[in-house]
């Protein structure tokens, strides 16, 4: 292997977050050290996916880092106020946030048995009023 990455990260492409998820994996030690998989809605790719080529999908790129760059961790980030899971869905934010919780904790689930040994860390971001973004490493 010529050169490598400790982590594959995935998230939604909401443009949103592009630049605080870029701020969360520093802080992570993770800046230039990551493969990166965009894709709306992320852990619902996985978790419940519209079709099963979009979970093949996911995995194929999990599998591909895993065999070329040797990841040891796969980050998964999913976001409140996500356009893949469909406006108007949710009755409350509670509800929303719920649903993030169980995709995410699924997606971690979904990856453990397929990739023997990957560390998995779902996380949930939010975003305020404001702009700022906040993320929570979800048990």
């Amino acid at each position: 292997m010529t050169h490598s990455a400790k982590a594959l990260v995935l998230h939604c492409i909401d443009f949103r977050f592009i630049h605080e998820i870029v701020h969360f994996l520093k802080s992570l030690k993770l800046l230039d050290q990551y493969d990166d998989v965009s894709v709306a809605g992320a852990a619902k790719n996985l978790a419940d996916p519209y079709d099963a080529a979009d979970k093949e999908f996911v995995l194929r790129q999990i599998e591909i880092a895993k065999k070329l760059h040797g990841i040891e961790q796969v980050i998964v980030i999913n976001h409140l106020d996500c356009g893949a899971y469909g406006k108007g869905t949710f009755a409350n934010v509670q509800e929303e946030r719920e649903r993030h919780l169980k995709d995410l904790k699924n997606a971690k689930r979904i990856i453990e048995q397929r990739f023997d040994g990957l560390m998995v860390t779902p996380v949930l971001a939010r975003i305020d009023e404001r702009g700022k973004v906040d993320f929570e490493k979800v048990a």
